[in-house]
Protein backbone atom coordinates (compact mmCIF):
# COMPACT_ATOMS: atom_id res chain seq x y z
CA UNK A 1 0.00 0.00 0.00
CA UNK A 2 3.18 2.05 0.26
CA UNK A 3 3.00 2.20 -3.49
CA UNK A 4 0.32 4.31 -3.00
CA UNK A 5 2.28 6.88 -1.19
CA UNK A 6 2.96 10.16 -2.98
CA UNK A 7 6.87 9.92 -4.89
CA UNK A 8 7.98 12.30 -2.10
CA UNK A 9 6.50 11.07 0.56
CA UNK A 10 7.65 7.26 -0.81
CA UNK A 11 11.57 8.97 -1.02
CA UNK A 12 11.38 10.14 2.17
CA UNK A 13 10.61 6.91 4.21
CA UNK A 14 13.19 5.15 2.59
CA UNK A 15 15.66 7.62 3.55
CA UNK A 16 14.37 7.72 7.04
CA UNK A 17 14.66 3.73 7.07
CA UNK A 18 18.59 4.35 5.39
CA UNK A 19 19.23 6.23 8.16
CA UNK A 20 18.11 4.27 10.66
CA UNK A 21 19.90 0.97 9.69
CA UNK A 22 22.54 3.44 8.97
CA UNK A 23 22.96 4.71 12.45
CA UNK A 24 22.06 0.85 13.74
CA UNK A 25 24.74 -0.83 12.46
CA UNK A 26 27.29 2.62 13.14
CA UNK A 27 26.75 2.02 16.57
CA UNK A 28 27.35 -1.83 16.62
CA UNK A 29 30.64 -1.84 14.83
CA UNK A 30 31.75 1.17 17.16
CA UNK A 31 30.21 -1.33 19.78
CA UNK A 32 32.88 -4.28 18.58
CA UNK A 33 35.94 -1.75 18.64
CA UNK A 34 35.24 -0.04 21.82
CA UNK A 35 35.04 -3.04 23.56
CA UNK A 36 38.68 -4.25 22.12
CA UNK A 37 40.22 -1.39 23.57
CA UNK A 38 41.87 -1.72 26.83
CA UNK A 39 40.16 1.37 28.63
CA UNK A 40 36.85 0.14 28.64
CA UNK A 41 38.48 -3.52 28.85
CA UNK A 42 39.32 -2.38 32.50
CA UNK A 43 35.96 -1.06 33.37
CA UNK A 44 33.89 -4.32 32.65
CA UNK A 45 36.46 -6.14 34.59
CA UNK A 46 38.74 -3.76 36.63
CA UNK A 47 40.13 -6.42 38.80
CA UNK A 48 43.36 -8.60 37.91
CA UNK A 49 42.15 -11.77 35.73
CA UNK A 50 42.58 -14.26 38.73
CA UNK A 51 41.16 -13.59 41.89
CA UNK A 52 43.80 -14.50 44.58
CA UNK A 53 43.34 -14.44 48.07
CA UNK A 54 46.27 -14.25 50.66
CA UNK A 55 49.00 -15.97 49.03
CA UNK A 56 50.93 -16.03 45.93
CA UNK A 57 53.01 -19.76 44.69
CA UNK A 58 54.93 -18.35 41.60
CA UNK A 59 57.02 -21.15 40.23
CA UNK A 60 59.40 -20.97 37.39
CA UNK A 61 59.18 -23.37 35.32
CA UNK A 62 62.95 -23.72 32.77
CA UNK A 63 62.88 -24.73 29.45
CA UNK A 64 64.70 -28.33 30.23
CA UNK A 65 62.22 -29.14 33.07
CA UNK A 66 58.83 -29.09 31.22
CA UNK A 67 58.88 -33.25 30.72
CA UNK A 68 59.49 -33.95 34.33
CA UNK A 69 55.98 -31.58 35.65
CA UNK A 70 54.20 -34.18 35.60
CA UNK A 71 53.61 -33.78 39.31
CA UNK A 72 52.37 -30.30 39.95
CA UNK A 73 49.84 -29.13 41.81
CA UNK A 74 47.64 -27.24 39.99
CA UNK A 75 45.39 -26.13 42.75
CA UNK A 76 48.10 -24.80 44.54
CA UNK A 77 50.52 -23.03 42.62
CA UNK A 78 49.00 -19.57 41.49
CA UNK A 79 51.37 -18.33 38.48
CA UNK A 80 53.48 -20.47 35.97
CA UNK A 81 56.10 -18.72 34.87
CA UNK A 82 58.21 -20.28 31.24
CA UNK A 83 61.75 -19.51 31.67
CA UNK A 84 62.69 -17.72 29.41
CA UNK A 85 62.63 -15.64 26.11
CA UNK A 86 65.99 -14.31 25.70
CA UNK A 87 66.08 -10.45 24.74
CA UNK A 88 68.75 -8.95 22.77
CA UNK A 89 70.47 -5.44 23.41
CA UNK A 90 67.86 -4.18 20.98
CA UNK A 91 65.08 -5.15 22.93
CA UNK A 92 64.14 -8.07 20.49
CA UNK A 93 63.12 -11.20 21.50
CA UNK A 94 66.09 -13.82 20.24
CA UNK A 95 63.41 -16.39 18.05
CA UNK A 96 66.85 -18.00 17.20
CA UNK A 97 67.10 -19.38 20.02
CA UNK A 98 66.47 -23.21 21.50
CA UNK A 99 64.64 -21.47 24.13
CA UNK A 100 62.40 -19.80 21.51
CA UNK A 101 61.67 -23.24 19.54
CA UNK A 102 60.71 -24.48 23.16
CA UNK A 103 57.61 -21.42 23.86
CA UNK A 104 56.65 -22.20 20.73
CA UNK A 105 56.54 -25.87 21.04
CA UNK A 106 53.58 -28.46 21.92
CA UNK A 107 55.15 -29.59 24.96
CA UNK A 108 54.95 -25.78 26.12
CA UNK A 109 51.31 -24.96 25.24
CA UNK A 110 50.23 -28.44 26.63
CA UNK A 111 51.09 -26.56 30.19
CA UNK A 112 49.78 -23.12 29.66
CA UNK A 113 46.67 -25.21 28.81
CA UNK A 114 46.86 -27.01 31.79
CA UNK A 115 47.58 -23.80 33.75
CA UNK A 116 44.59 -22.33 31.97
CA UNK A 117 42.04 -25.06 32.80
CA UNK A 118 42.96 -24.68 36.83
CA UNK A 119 42.92 -20.66 36.96
CA UNK A 120 46.66 -20.63 37.25
CA UNK A 121 48.14 -17.22 35.93
CA UNK A 122 50.49 -17.90 32.55
CA UNK A 123 53.43 -15.76 32.57
CA UNK A 124 56.63 -15.95 30.20
CA UNK A 125 60.31 -14.63 31.73
CA UNK A 126 62.39 -12.43 29.64
CA UNK A 127 65.92 -12.70 30.63
CA UNK A 128 68.76 -11.17 29.97
CA UNK A 129 72.12 -12.77 31.68
CA UNK A 130 75.25 -10.66 30.21
CA UNK A 131 76.70 -7.81 31.41
CA UNK A 132 77.61 -5.95 28.36
CA UNK A 133 74.05 -6.97 27.12
CA UNK A 134 72.08 -5.70 29.86
CA UNK A 135 74.56 -2.53 30.04
CA UNK A 136 73.50 -1.70 26.52
CA UNK A 137 70.00 -1.90 26.62
CA UNK A 138 69.46 0.07 29.74
CA UNK A 139 71.43 3.03 27.82
CA UNK A 140 69.25 2.70 24.79
CA UNK A 141 65.55 3.19 25.22
CA UNK A 142 64.30 2.48 21.68
CA UNK A 143 65.10 -1.27 22.72
CA UNK A 144 62.90 -0.56 25.47
CA UNK A 145 60.42 0.33 23.31
CA UNK A 146 60.93 -2.52 21.16
CA UNK A 147 60.63 -4.83 23.85
CA UNK A 148 57.67 -3.68 25.07
CA UNK A 149 56.04 -3.93 21.62
CA UNK A 150 57.09 -7.61 21.15
CA UNK A 151 55.76 -8.56 24.96
CA UNK A 152 52.52 -6.89 23.70
CA UNK A 153 52.34 -8.90 20.60
CA UNK A 154 53.71 -12.04 22.54
CA UNK A 155 51.12 -12.23 25.27
CA UNK A 156 48.37 -10.84 22.91
CA UNK A 157 48.86 -13.83 20.70
CA UNK A 158 49.80 -16.55 22.98
CA UNK A 159 46.82 -15.24 25.13
CA UNK A 160 49.05 -15.30 28.41
CA UNK A 161 48.66 -13.14 32.03
CA UNK A 162 52.02 -11.72 31.62
CA UNK A 163 55.73 -11.42 32.16
CA UNK A 164 58.45 -11.68 34.77
CA UNK A 165 61.49 -9.76 34.00
CA UNK A 166 64.74 -11.56 34.95
CA UNK A 167 67.92 -9.17 33.70
CA UNK A 168 70.49 -10.46 36.23
CA UNK A 169 73.43 -8.01 36.65
CA UNK A 170 75.84 -8.35 39.69
CA UNK A 171 77.77 -5.45 39.99
CA UNK A 172 76.67 -2.21 41.26
CA UNK A 173 76.15 1.08 39.11
CA UNK A 174 74.34 4.03 40.16
CA UNK A 175 73.27 5.08 36.40
CA UNK A 176 72.41 1.76 35.35
CA UNK A 177 70.06 1.31 38.78
CA UNK A 178 68.21 4.82 37.93
CA UNK A 179 67.85 3.85 34.05
CA UNK A 180 66.40 0.00 35.08
CA UNK A 181 63.74 1.72 37.36
CA UNK A 182 63.06 3.84 33.86
CA UNK A 183 62.88 1.36 32.31
CA UNK A 184 60.90 -0.64 34.50
CA UNK A 185 58.01 2.23 34.88
CA UNK A 186 58.05 3.00 31.22
CA UNK A 187 57.61 -1.09 30.60
CA UNK A 188 54.53 -1.73 32.74
CA UNK A 189 52.96 1.05 32.18
CA UNK A 190 52.97 0.57 28.41
CA UNK A 191 51.93 -3.37 28.46
CA UNK A 192 48.96 -1.97 31.13
CA UNK A 193 47.92 0.69 28.44
CA UNK A 194 48.25 -1.74 25.81
CA UNK A 195 46.80 -5.03 27.30
CA UNK A 196 43.89 -6.25 29.92
CA UNK A 197 45.54 -6.10 33.41
CA UNK A 198 48.82 -7.65 32.59
CA UNK A 199 50.96 -9.21 35.63
CA UNK A 200 54.01 -7.73 35.24
CA UNK A 201 56.80 -8.94 38.16
CA UNK A 202 60.74 -8.19 38.43
CA UNK A 203 63.38 -10.82 39.83
CA UNK A 204 66.05 -8.96 41.88
CA UNK A 205 69.08 -10.15 44.03
CA UNK A 206 68.34 -10.95 47.42
CA UNK A 207 71.15 -8.57 48.02
CA UNK A 208 69.82 -5.70 46.05
CA UNK A 209 69.05 -2.78 49.07
CA UNK A 210 71.50 -3.84 51.43
CA UNK A 211 74.70 -3.85 48.28
CA UNK A 212 73.05 -1.19 46.46
CA UNK A 213 72.75 -3.64 43.02
CA UNK A 214 71.08 -1.88 39.71
CA UNK A 215 67.69 -2.93 41.39
CA UNK A 216 66.05 -0.10 43.27
CA UNK A 217 63.26 -1.62 45.54
CA UNK A 218 61.46 1.46 46.57
CA UNK A 219 60.71 2.32 42.38
CA UNK A 220 59.74 -1.19 41.71
CA UNK A 221 57.66 -2.12 43.85
CA UNK A 222 55.54 0.85 42.91
CA UNK A 223 55.68 0.53 39.23
CA UNK A 224 55.51 -3.58 38.81
CA UNK A 225 52.53 -5.52 40.58
CA UNK A 226 55.35 -7.50 42.10
CA UNK A 227 59.37 -8.40 43.00
CA UNK A 228 60.46 -11.67 42.78
CA UNK A 229 63.03 -12.17 45.50
CA UNK A 230 65.57 -14.32 44.34
CA UNK A 231 66.25 -15.28 47.68
CA UNK A 232 68.93 -18.39 46.99
CA UNK A 233 72.39 -18.25 45.53
CA UNK A 234 74.23 -17.02 48.96
CA UNK A 235 76.66 -19.33 48.27
CA UNK A 236 77.82 -20.47 44.94
CA UNK A 237 80.03 -23.03 42.72
CA UNK A 238 82.90 -20.48 43.55
CA UNK A 239 82.26 -19.91 47.13
CA UNK A 240 85.24 -20.86 49.13
CA UNK A 241 83.81 -22.36 51.36
CA UNK A 242 81.04 -24.59 51.26
CA UNK A 243 77.33 -23.34 52.24
CA UNK A 244 73.79 -22.82 52.05
CA UNK A 245 72.40 -21.62 48.57
CA UNK A 246 69.32 -19.96 50.92
CA UNK A 247 70.51 -19.51 55.02
CA UNK A 248 67.12 -18.50 56.75
CA UNK A 249 69.71 -16.51 59.46
CA UNK A 250 73.03 -16.73 60.54
CA UNK A 251 74.29 -13.00 59.17
CA UNK A 252 74.36 -11.28 62.69
CA UNK A 253 74.67 -8.11 61.86
CA UNK A 254 78.00 -8.86 60.07
CA UNK A 255 79.27 -11.42 62.41
CA UNK A 256 78.82 -14.50 60.95
CA UNK A 257 78.88 -17.35 59.77
CA UNK A 258 77.24 -16.23 56.74
CA UNK A 259 77.80 -13.10 55.00
CA UNK A 260 74.36 -12.23 54.07
CA UNK A 261 71.06 -14.56 55.01
CA UNK A 262 67.46 -14.50 53.86
CA UNK A 263 65.84 -13.26 57.19
CA UNK A 264 68.08 -9.77 57.13
CA UNK A 265 67.76 -9.51 53.25
CA UNK A 266 63.60 -9.46 53.63
CA UNK A 267 64.09 -7.29 56.84
CA UNK A 268 66.10 -4.69 54.26
CA UNK A 269 63.51 -5.16 51.90
CA UNK A 270 60.46 -4.04 53.75
CA UNK A 271 62.07 -0.81 55.00
CA UNK A 272 61.29 0.35 51.77
CA UNK A 273 58.92 -1.63 49.89
CA UNK A 274 55.27 -3.19 50.71
CA UNK A 275 55.37 -6.73 52.16
CA UNK A 276 52.42 -7.43 49.88
CA UNK A 277 54.72 -6.96 46.90
CA UNK A 278 57.44 -9.12 47.84
CA UNK A 279 57.26 -12.66 46.94
CA UNK A 280 59.98 -14.72 48.37
CA UNK A 281 61.79 -17.27 46.60
CA UNK A 282 63.20 -20.61 47.38
CA UNK A 283 65.54 -22.81 45.91
CA UNK A 284 64.87 -26.36 44.84
CA UNK A 285 68.39 -26.94 44.68
CA UNK A 286 71.92 -27.19 46.65
CA UNK A 287 75.71 -27.30 45.74
CA UNK A 288 77.70 -30.15 46.30
CA UNK A 289 81.10 -28.71 47.06
CA UNK A 290 84.04 -31.15 46.74
CA UNK A 291 85.56 -30.60 50.04
CA UNK A 292 88.31 -30.81 52.67
CA UNK A 293 86.16 -32.75 55.56
CA UNK A 294 82.56 -33.17 55.96
CA UNK A 295 81.51 -30.32 57.77
CA UNK A 296 79.43 -27.71 57.61
CA UNK A 297 81.37 -24.32 56.15
CA UNK A 298 84.84 -26.96 55.07
CA UNK A 299 87.07 -25.61 52.67
CA UNK A 300 85.79 -26.52 49.15
CA UNK A 301 88.89 -28.35 46.87
CA UNK A 302 87.25 -27.65 43.67
CA UNK A 303 83.96 -25.68 42.09
CA UNK A 304 80.72 -27.05 43.38
CA UNK A 305 78.31 -28.38 41.17
CA UNK A 306 73.93 -28.44 41.17
CA UNK A 307 72.06 -30.76 42.96
CA UNK A 308 68.39 -30.81 43.27
CA UNK A 309 66.33 -32.63 45.31
CA UNK A 310 65.29 -35.01 42.42
CA UNK A 311 69.10 -36.43 42.23
CA UNK A 312 69.73 -36.40 46.03
CA UNK A 313 67.12 -38.64 46.29
CA UNK A 314 68.62 -40.83 43.34
CA UNK A 315 72.57 -40.84 45.16
CA UNK A 316 72.67 -43.48 47.21
CA UNK A 317 76.00 -42.21 48.58
CA UNK A 318 74.62 -39.07 49.87
CA UNK A 319 71.06 -40.14 50.84
CA UNK A 320 72.27 -43.39 53.16
CA UNK A 321 75.69 -41.42 54.20
CA UNK A 322 75.83 -41.05 58.47
CA UNK A 323 77.66 -37.99 58.26
CA UNK A 324 75.22 -35.06 58.46
CA UNK A 325 73.20 -33.50 60.83
CA UNK A 326 71.46 -29.87 60.79
CA UNK A 327 72.58 -25.93 60.39
CA UNK A 328 71.30 -24.21 63.12
CA UNK A 329 71.99 -21.23 61.83
CA UNK A 330 70.99 -21.64 58.25
CA UNK A 331 68.02 -23.81 59.56
CA UNK A 332 68.96 -25.92 56.57
CA UNK A 333 70.12 -30.01 56.55
CA UNK A 334 73.66 -30.77 55.34
CA UNK A 335 74.92 -34.41 54.48
CA UNK A 336 79.03 -35.37 53.77
CA UNK A 337 79.81 -38.10 51.72
CA UNK A 338 82.78 -39.94 50.79
CA UNK A 339 83.62 -41.07 46.63
CA UNK A 340 86.67 -42.11 44.85
CA UNK A 341 87.50 -37.68 44.40
CA UNK A 342 87.14 -37.19 48.39
CA UNK A 343 84.42 -35.73 50.23
CA UNK A 344 81.60 -34.11 49.49
CA UNK A 345 79.47 -31.74 51.49
CA UNK A 346 75.90 -30.70 50.49
CA UNK A 347 73.60 -28.39 51.83
CA UNK A 348 69.72 -29.70 50.69
CA UNK A 349 66.42 -27.72 51.66
CA UNK A 350 63.97 -30.79 52.55
CA UNK A 351 60.20 -30.52 54.00
CA UNK A 352 61.85 -29.12 57.38
CA UNK A 353 63.92 -26.10 56.34
CA UNK A 354 61.07 -24.99 53.80
CA UNK A 355 58.51 -24.92 56.07
CA UNK A 356 60.66 -22.29 58.11
CA UNK A 357 60.99 -20.56 55.64
CA UNK A 358 57.17 -20.40 54.26
CA UNK A 359 55.99 -20.05 58.35
CA UNK A 360 58.67 -17.00 57.81
CA UNK A 361 57.55 -15.12 54.68
CA UNK A 362 53.60 -15.68 55.97
CA UNK A 363 55.04 -14.16 59.64
CA UNK A 364 56.40 -11.40 57.61
CA UNK A 365 53.16 -10.75 55.29
CA UNK A 366 54.55 -11.15 52.42
CA UNK A 367 52.31 -11.15 49.18
CA UNK A 368 53.69 -15.07 48.82
CA UNK A 369 56.90 -17.67 47.90
CA UNK A 370 58.22 -18.90 44.47
CA UNK A 371 59.89 -22.02 43.53
CA UNK A 372 63.22 -22.20 41.81
CA UNK A 373 62.07 -24.59 39.81
CA UNK A 374 59.65 -26.33 38.98
CA UNK A 375 60.64 -30.22 38.41
CA UNK A 376 63.37 -29.96 41.11
CA UNK A 377 61.41 -31.44 43.16
CA UNK A 378 61.32 -35.17 43.88
CA UNK A 379 59.34 -37.48 42.21
CA UNK A 380 57.41 -37.45 45.44
CA UNK A 381 54.50 -35.39 46.28
CA UNK A 382 56.05 -34.03 49.84
CA UNK A 383 57.27 -30.62 48.77
CA UNK A 384 53.79 -30.19 47.13
CA UNK A 385 52.24 -31.39 50.64
CA UNK A 386 53.49 -28.61 51.87
CA UNK A 387 52.71 -26.10 50.39
CA UNK A 388 49.43 -27.29 50.03
CA UNK A 389 49.27 -27.60 53.94
CA UNK A 390 51.36 -24.04 54.17
CA UNK A 391 49.41 -21.33 51.67
CA UNK A 392 46.36 -23.23 49.78
CA UNK A 393 43.58 -23.56 52.71
CA UNK A 394 44.50 -19.98 53.05
CA UNK A 395 43.05 -19.25 49.84
CA UNK A 396 39.39 -17.71 48.73
CA UNK A 397 37.73 -20.82 47.77
CA UNK A 398 36.50 -19.39 43.96
CA UNK A 399 40.01 -18.63 41.95
CA UNK A 400 37.75 -17.93 39.05
CA UNK A 401 39.01 -16.28 35.47
CA UNK A 402 37.48 -13.43 34.29
CA UNK A 403 37.78 -14.13 30.73
CA UNK A 404 39.51 -11.88 28.61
Amino acid sequence: MDLNLPEDLRRNKFALWGLFWTLILGVFFLGLFLIKQPAIQRLISPIPAYTKADYEVFGFAPFWTLSKLSNVDWGTLTTFAYFSIPVNANGSFDRESYEWQVFEGDKLAGLFEKAKENNVRRVVTLTQMDKATIETFLEDEQAWDRVSQESIEVLAEKNLDGVNIDFEYIPSDPRLRAQFSKFATRYTQTLKQNLNNPYVTVSVLASSERFNKIYDIASLSKSTDAIFMMAYDFYYPGSEKAGPAAPLYGFNEGKGPFWYDVSTAVTDFLKVADPNKIIMGVPYYGWNYPAQSPAPNSDRVARAFATTNAKASDNNLLSVTPVGGWDSQAQVSWRGYWDNSGWHVVYMEDEKSLSLKYEFAKKQGLAGVGIWALGFDSASDRFWSLLSSTFKNQYLSDRTIISN
